[in-house]
Parts: C-alpha cells; structure tokens; sequence
C-alpha cells in the first residue's frame, strides 16, 4: 500500500527522483515554513533521506505503480 501524498509531496517527491530541485513546479515556489514542513513529512514517510534530500527506496517506488 502506498501512502497518501498531497499534491505538493508528490510534485516534491517526483522532482528528488528526477534529479530537479525539489521546489521546481511549485505554486509557491519560495522557501517558506510550508515547503520546509512538505519535506519534513516526505522525510516523516520514508520517501527522503538525508541532508541532501535523496529518494529513497520507497521514494522510487511510489512512482512506479
């Protein structure tokens, strides 16, 4: 089962795994506390790790099911 990502996760996720930065795309696209808290629930779900943000191995699945 995957996990429920709101459109702004998923955008986020989808560019980690692209290799783009993580805010390309976004409506907002500044760094306010509501892009840092989308990564922060990324990092939550097992879909980011690290300081450099990479996907992880749950990361890269989401997108190929």
């Amino acid at each position: 089962m995957t996990p429920k990502l709101s459109p702004a996760q998923r955008t986020m996720l989808h560019n980690a795994v692209s290799g783009r930065p993580l805010l390309l795309g976004l409506t907002r696209n500044s760094f306010t506390h509501r892009t840092h808290s989308t990564v922060q629930a990324l990092h939550r779900a097992g879909m980011l790790q690290g300081t450099d943000h990479q996907p992880t191995a749950a990361g890269l699945a989401y997108f190929k099911t």
